[in-house]
C-alpha cells in the first residue's frame, strides 16, 4: 500500500458532498440525495484509513480539507476526522473549507477548538444575479452573513481567513469585479484571497450552455484585461502576488498549496482524492457510494513516474510561484543543470516575461500572462 516518506507530510481530505453542485465546477462531488444518510460511514472510514497511516512519532506537516464541502459532514464528525489526524500533533497549518451557506454560529466553537487554523471559503462574487447563473446554492446575503462569521472567528480565535473569487464570469464588468473586493475586504480581514477566472470544464452545465450559445464567456484577451486591473488593485491593498492565482498578505500563504507548488509528499485521502509520495502517483477511483461500502484502501491505485514526467511536474508547478525555480534544488533533485537544460527555450522568450538570474528563474506577470507557451517551448526540450 502506501509507503510513506521520512520526511515532511501533508495530509489532504476530500469531502465530496455539496448541497447541489455549481454549474462550472469540474471538481468530483456528488448531491445531497447521493449522500445523505451515510456521512457517518463515510467518516468511519476515513478515520479507520488516517488511523492505519497517520504517524505516532511526527505530526503532520499541513492537513486540508477540501471538496465539496466538508461542512456537510458536521461539526462533530469533522472533530473527529481532525483529532485523529493530529493525534501525533498539531500540524502546522490546517485548513478547513466551507461553503457561505453553511457559515453559521455553531462553527464559531468548532474554530475555538483549536483543531483548524485556518477557514477557506469560495465567495467567488457578491452579485445575486451571477451567483444565480453560477448555479451556486449560496446568496448574495450568504456571503455577506459568512463573511461576518469569518470576521468573528478571526478575531475571537486568530482563525486565518483565505477568501475565493472569481472574475471575467458573463455579465461582469470590471468595475463590479472590483467592487466585489471592496465589499468582501469591508467585511472581514482576509489575509489571503485566491482569484481565478472563470474556466469551462467539460462536462459541467456551463460547458453546454457555452456549446448551445445560451452563454458566452470571454477570451484571453478579455481575461487579460479583468486580470490586469484586478492585479493591480490587489497590489495598491498591500496584497503579494505570490502565485498566479494566489495574494497574501503580511507573508500568509497557503502552505498547504505550497507543498503541491512544490512537488512535496502529500497523502490524499477520501472518495476522489490524489496523493504524491515521492515518484508515485495515487488516485482514488471510487465514487462516494463504492467509498462507502469499501473496505479501507481499496479503490486506491498508483502510477510510478519517469524522471522526465518529474521535472515536467516540477517546472509546470514551480513557474507558477513569483519564486520559480531555485537552480541549485533543481540540480540537487535531478542531477541536471537548469540552465544547460532549458537554454534553447529560454533564449526564445520576450525579456519581460522572466527573471532568470544566477540563483532561480522565474516569470513576471507578464510571463504569467502566456504561463502556458512559455511551459510549452520547456516541456518540448525534455527527451
Amino acid at each position: 500500500m502506501f509507503s510513506l516518506p521520512h520526511g515532511d507530510l501533508s495530509l489532504y481530505i476530500h469531502i465530496p458532498m455539496c448541497k447541489s453542485r455549481c454549474a462550472y465546477c469540474g471538481f468530483y462531488s456528488e448531491p445531497r440525495q447521493v449522500w445523505e444518510g451515510r456521512v457517518e460511514e463515510y467518516t468511519e472510514r476515513l478515520v479507520c484509513e488516517i488511523e492505519r497511516l497517520g504517524r505516532r512519532d511526527k505530526p503532520f506537516h499541513t492537513i486540508y480539507i477540501g471538496g465539496g464541502d466538508p461542512a456537510n459532514l458536521g461539526l462533530e464528525q469533522l472533530r473527529l476526522v481532525l483529532a485523529t489526524a493530529q493525534q501525533a500533533g498539531k500540524a502546522s497549518e490546517v485548513t478547513v473549507e466551507v461553503n457561505p451557506e453553511r457559515v453559521d454560529e455553531r462553527l464559531l466553537s468548532f474554530f475555538g477548538d483549536g483543531l483548524a487554523t485556518r477557514l477557506s471559503m469560495g465567495i467567488q462574487t457578491m452579485d445575486q444575479q451571477i451567483l444565480t447563473l453560477l448555479g451556486r446554492s449560496a446568496t448574495a446575503a450568504d456571503n455577506r452573513r459568512s463573511l461576518a462569521l469569518a470576521q468573528e472567528a478571526h478575531t475571537r480565535f486568530g482563525v486565518d481567513l483565505s477568501i475565493d473569487l472569481m472574475v471575467a464570469l458573463p455579465g461582469q464588468t470590471t468595475e463590479s469585479a472590483l467592487s466585489d473586493i471592496d465589499e468582501v475586504l469591508s467585511i472581514c480581514d482576509a489575509q489571503h484571497l485566491s482569484l481565478y477566472c472563470l474556466t469551462v470544464e467539460e462536462g459541467t452545465a456551463l460547458a453546454r450552455h457555452v456549446a448551445t450559445g445560451s452563454l458566452t464567456v470571454l477570451d484571453e484577451d478579455g481575461q487579460e484585461a479583468f486580470l490586469r486591473t484586478v492585479w493591480s488593485e490587489l497590489a495598491r491593498r498591500g496584497f503579494e502576488h505570490y502565485e498566479v492565482s494566489n495574494f497574501a498578505k503580511d507573508g500568509h500563504y497557503s502552505r498547504h498549496n505550497s507543498v503541491y507548488w512544490n512537488l512535496g509528499d502529500y497523502l490524499g485521502l477520501g472518495s476522489g482524492a490524489s496523493s504524491t509520495l515521492g515518484p508515485v502517483h495515487w488516485e482514488q477511483h471510487q465514487d462516494f457510494i463504492a467509498y462507502v461500502d469499501g473496505s479501507p484502501f481499496s479503490g486506491y491505485e498508483s502510477e510510478e513516474t519517469e524522471v522526465w514526467e518529474q521535472i515536467e511536474e516540477y517546472v509546470m508547478m514551480g513557474l507558477r510561484t513569483k519564486w520559480g525555480i531555485d537552480k541549485v534544488c533543481f540540480f540537487e533533485r535531478f542531477g541536471i543543470s537548469f540552465d544547460q537544460f532549458f537554454s534553447k527555450a529560454i533564449k526564445t522568450y520576450q525579456p519581460n516575461w522572466i527573471v532568470d538570474c544566477e540563483q532561480s528563474f522565474s516569470l513576471t506577470e507578464d510571463g504569467w500572462m502566456v504561463l502556458d507557451e512559455i511551459l510549452l517551448r520547456l516541456v518540448m526540450e525534455i527527451p
